[in-house]
């Protein structure tokens, strides 16, 4: 049997959660995927609308554990949220997608992105020079430290709701893109994932409330220094794939995890209240019953 076209084959994704960095999106995508007839992507961020040549079958290869009765597909990359050619990508591909937007409050978010790349050993920089130098930043560059995408800054950048979000509505239609809290969600997540379920058209579904996911809190170092990086491309490779290497490797990143930086300066709090006042009111006037 000859394999189809892919320029016959649709996409199978519906949904979007393109939230932005520690907004609870983790959490968000995994309580939705306890419904019976949502399918959410496996992984969790694939980021292929953010590459140019990510093709329909390759992307629908996320959902093959879909079950028979799934109706809802959903995909949650933080990379599309302020990546307007992500965005689109995701216009001309899919037919009408479903969009969810977690929006914490923006200088919460934004402190916590920071304290999360720091401990990541990501963001080596104290708050206010990464604030000056890098906030406005929304790029993301390949780390082949991390094996994955990270943010250059945009500790300001991902919280400008206010620019951001009216661009997810002009391509998608308002009616198509849902604004959600991540303090409603935090609050009261069952009444926040019956407003999902009823957007994407589906029967609310009654689930204990979902656990955490990615707590900063919990954030490992991620980033070996360069002297034990060098020391590790000693080890055999045989001996990287063996659990005790594994063990020891992880031992000796949470050894080095800085711990959780004190509460910011207030001038540092300041220039961030400052510079997001837009988003700050923006985010204030979210409905919680929309």
């Amino acid at each position: 049997m000859n394999a189809p076209d892919p320029a016959s084959v649709d996409y199978l994704c519906n949904l979007l959660i393109p939230g932005a960095p520690k907004s609870g999106t983790s959490t968000l995508h995994a309580a939705l995927a306890t419904h019976p007839h949502i399918c959410m992507s496996r992984p969790k961020e694939p980021w292929l609308f953010f590459r140019a040549d990510s093709g329909v079958e390759r992307h629908n290869a996320l959902f093959a554990h879909a079950q028979a009765d799934a109706r809802v597909f959903g995909e949650s990359s933080q990379g599309y949220f302020a990546d307007t050619p992500s965005m689109d990508r995701i216009a001309a591909c899919l037919k009408r997608p479903r969009i969810i937007l977690l929006l914490r409050h923006p200088v919460d978010r934004a402190l916590s992105q920071y304290r999360y790349d720091l401990r990541r050993g990501i963001e080596t920089d104290p708050l206010d020079v990464a604030l000056r130098n890098r906030g406005e930043d929304s790029s993301y560059v390949y780390d082949t430290r991390i094996s994955f995408y990270r943010s250059v800054g945009g500790y300001l950048a991902f919280s400008r709701y206010a620019r951001i979000v009216p661009e997810w509505q002009r391509r998608f239609g308002g009616e198509n893109v849902l604004l959600l809290r991540a303090e409603d969600f935090h609050a009261t997540p069952a009444a926040v994932l019956t407003r999902c379920h009823r957007f994407l058209g589906l029967t609310p579904l009654e689930q204990a409330p979902p656990p955490a996911r990615n707590a900063t809190t919990g954030t490992q170092r991620k980033v070996m220094p360069g002297p034990i990086r060098a020391a590790a491309r000693l080890v055999p490779g045989g001996l990287k794939s063996s659990a005790l290497y594994r063990r020891l490797r992880g031992s000796v990143l949470q050894g080095i995890t800085p711990a959780m930086p004190d509460a910011p300066d207030e001038a540092s709090l300041r220039l961030l209240r400052d510079a997001l006042q837009e988003d700050i009111a923006f985010h204030a006037g979210l409905s919680s019953a929309d």
